[in-house]
C-alpha cells in the first residue's frame, strides 16, 4: 500500500509515550539519525515494536517493515489523514487478501479477531476497534456501506442465540451505529461530529442496542431486571425517556433470551419510570437516538407530535397542557357569562308575560332567539309560571310557532360570536314595548 501523503511537520504537534501505544496505534515521528531531522508515520504493533514506518530510513518505497522501535526517536500524535492511511494500512497488511479470512468482509475479520475478547484485555483492543470502526465511512466508498451493514445485521441474528459472544455483538452494534449516522448525515463535518458524539457516549448507547437485541451489551450484569434497575442510577438516569420505549417494545424478546421474569421487568419498568419524571431527562442524545433507532423514536414521540426530538416532543406536551388550561379558564368564563345571561332573559320574558296584553310582545322577543334556546325559555316559564292560566292557555301555540322560526338571528349570532354559547344577547329587560 503506497504513501500517499506529505510527510509531517511535528511542530506544535503533542509529544507522544511509546509505553502508551497499543496495537494498531498511529503516530507521527522526527528521527535524528542523519544530518538533518526526518519526520514521517508509524503504525505500531506493539509499544516496542513497529509495524510499518514510513520514511525512517532511506529504504524502496521508504517504507520500513516490522522492526523494534528505534532508541532516540520522538513520537507525536498523527493527524487525521495519518491516522486514515494508517489504519488502512493495518486493515490491508492484515485482513484485505488474506488466505485466513478469505471469503469474509475484512471488517469482519477485523471485529472477530482484535476486538475485546473479555473485559480483562478490553482497554487496547477496544481503542483500536473504535479508531478502526468510526473511520470506515472514510475508509469505504459509500456504494459498499449498505453490504457491509447488511451483513453485519445476519451476523448479529446468527449469533445472538447459542452463539452469542458479548463482546463481538457490541463492536457489530457499534459499526452498525457508524454506518447509519454516515447514510443520514451528508455534511462531512456534521457527520464526524456525531460519529464522535456516538463514540463518546457509547457507554449509554450499548445498553440500548443490547435492549434492541435483547443481549446484555456493556455490561457484566445478568438480566435486563438489573439493567433497568441500573439505569435509575447515576448519570444513565437523565436517559430514561430513551431506555424505557426500547425495554417496553422489546420485553417479548429480553424475556425470551433471557432469565427475566416479566412480572419482576415491568415492575422495575414501573420504578424507573417514577424516576424518569422526577429527575431532568437531558436531550443531547435525543438526535442520534432518532437515527440509530428510528422506529422506536417515533413510538416515543406519537405519531400526533411530529417533533424533531423527543426534548421538543415534551416541551410541545407543555404548551399543549397550557393551551388547555387557558381552553378551560376561557369556557368556564363563557359558561358562568352564558348562565347569567340566561337567566336574565327568563326574568325578562317572565315580566313580559305578566305585564302583557297581547302574546305578540313574547312572540317578537323569542322569534329573535335560536329555536333550541327559543324552548329552552318556553319550558322554563311553564315551570316558573304554572300557575298563570293565560300563560300555559297559550304555551302550545307559542311552541308551534317556535318551530316554525328555526333560522338563527342576526343578533343570536353576534352572541354567538362574543361568547360561543348560543343564547340572545339583545334587548333584555322591560325593552319590549307594550301595545
Amino acid at each position: 500500500m503506497d504513501y500517499n501523503l506529505s510527510y509531517p511537520s511535528v511542530t506544535y504537534r503533542k509529544r507522544v509515550l511509546p509505553q502508551l501505544l497499543h496495537n494498531g496505534s498511529v503516530v507521527a515521528f522526527r528521527s535524528w539519525l542523519y544530518d538533518s531531522p526526518r519526520t514521517g508515520i508509524i503504525v505500531m504493533e506493539s509499544p516496542g515494536w513497529m509495524l510499518a514506518a514510513v520514511n525512517l530510513y532511506e529504504e524502496e518505497g521508504r517504507i520500513w517493515y516490522s522492526d523494534e522501535l528505534p532508541e532516540n526517536i520522538e513520537l507525536y500524535e498523527a493527524n487525521e489523514e495519518e491516522t486514515l492511511w494508517g489504519l488502512a494500512y493495518y486493515l490491508d497488511y492484515y485482513y484485505t487478501d488474506n488466505e485466513e479470512y478469505r471469503g469474509v468482509h475484512p471488517l469482519i475479520a477485523f471485529i472477530d479477531h482484535e476486538c475485546p475478547k473479555n473485559a480483562s484485555n478490553s482497554w487496547g483492543a477496544a481503542s483500536l476497534c473504535e479508531d478502526m470502526l468510526t473511520r470506515v465511512p472514510d475508509m469505504f466508498d459509500k456504494e459498499e456501506w449498505p453490504g457491509i451493514k447488511n451483513s453485519i445485521s445476519q451476523l448479529i441474528m446468527q449469533t445472538s442465540g447459542l452463539q452469542y459472544d458479548r463482546f463481538r455483538i457490541e463492536y457489530y452494534c457499534f459499526l452498525i451505529g457508524v454506518l447509519m449516522i454516515a447514510e443520514h448525515e451528508q455534511d462531512v463535518y456534521r457527520r464526524k461530529e456525531m460519529i464522535q458524539l456516538f463514540r463518546k457516549n457509547w457507554g449509554q448507547l450499548s445498553w440500548m442496542y443490547g435492549i434492541g437485541i435483547g443481549r446484555v451489551l456493556g455490561s457484566a450484569l445478568h438480566n435486563f431486571t438489573a439493567v433497568i434497575n441500573q439505569t435509575t442510577q447515576n448519570r444513565r438516569k437523565h436517559y430514561l425517556h430513551l431506555y424505557l420505549p426500547l425495554a417496553e417494545y422489546f420485553i417479548d424478546k429480553i424475556c425470551k433470551y433471557n432469565d427475566d421474569k416479566r412480572e419482576k421487568l415491568q415492575e422495575a419498568i414501573r420504578k424507573a419510570k417514577v424516576v424518569e419524571a422526577r429527575e431532568k431527562q437531558e436531550p443531547d442524545l435525543d438526535e442520534l437516538y432518532g437515527i440509530l433507532f428510528p422506529k422506536h423514536s417515533l413510538e416515543a414521540l406519537s405519531a400526533n407530535r411530529p417533533a424533531a426530538t423527543i426534548a421538543e416532543m415534551r416541551q410541545e406536551m407543555a404548551a399543549q397542557e397550557q393551551k388547555i388550561s387557558s381552553l378551560e379558564s376561557r369556557l368556564s368564563a363563557s359558561i358562568s357569562d352564558f348562565n347569567r345571561r340566561y337567566e336574565a332573559l327568563l326574568h325578562s320574558f317572565e315580566a313580559l308575560v305578566k305585564v302583557s296584553i297581547t302574546f305578540d310582545e313574547i312572540k317578537k322577543g323569542l322569534k329573535e332567539l335560536s329555536r333550541t334556546t327559543a324552548e329552552g325559555v318556553l319550558e322554563k316559564l311553564s315551570i316558573t309560571l304554572a300557575d298563570n292560566k293565560r300563560f300555559m292557555d297559550e304555551l302550545p301555540k307559542l311552541r308551534e310557532f317556535v318551530k316554525e322560526n328555526d333560522k338563527p338571528s342576526e343578533v343570536h349570532n353576534h352572541f354567538e360570536k362574543e361568547s360561543g354559547c348560543q343564547v340572545f344577547n339583545g334587548p333584555v329587560s322591560g325593552q319590549f314595548n307594550k301595545k
